[in-house]
């Protein structure tokens, strides 16, 4: 049977290409990337399943661990950074949301601030787990969300309990 009003599909062409997601949960799906892609699993030799949720250009990416602070300006010093660090003290780690995620978002910029839990087994065989506060700001680059500044700090006083 015919309906009596066949519905239409009036959509513009280049509307019909925007994604009908709200930026938020866009977002959180590339939070959830990023974190998962943060474990000995899929950076075996190297970061770069990483690479494609980062931003172009110049990015700000930033560890504080109390007293030292690791400061990372794209993400090739990124990742000379912290592989080499991943590599000499850890047989494997992996890296989980230990909170809800936060995500403050417009169209074109968005915010994400969550808690992580760093777990790693070292090559001695011991265990080592650091609670992280993430504060992260995405952009949209080429129609996608970038990762283009990223500051975590360490709990390594049991601050953020």
């Amino acid at each position: 049977m015919t309906p009596a009003y066949p519905v239409r599909d009036d959509t513009p062409a280049f509307l019909a290409m925007v994604s009908r997601r709200a930026p938020e949960a866009v977002v959180r799906d590339c939070v959830d990337a990023w974190v998962y892609a943060w474990s000995s699993d899929a950076c075996t030799t190297d970061m770069e399943v990483l690479r494609p949720l980062m931003g172009e250009g110049n990015l700000n990416m930033m560890s504080d661990f109390g007293s030292d602070i690791a400061l990372s300006d794209s993400f090739d010093t990124y990742q000379a950074v912290w592989m080499p660090v991943l590599r000499e003290t850890f047989r494997s780690w992996q890296l989980g949301i230990a909170s809800d995620v936060d995500i403050r978002a417009s169209q074109s910029l968005a915010s994400a601030a969550y808690f992580t839990l760093f777990e790693g087994e070292t090559h001695e065989g011991t265990s080592m787990i650091q609670r992280q506060a993430v504060s992260a700001v995405w952009e949209i680059q080429n129609g996608e969300w970038r990762l283009v500044q990223e500051h975590t700090s360490i709990d390594s006083e049991g601050r953020m309990a």
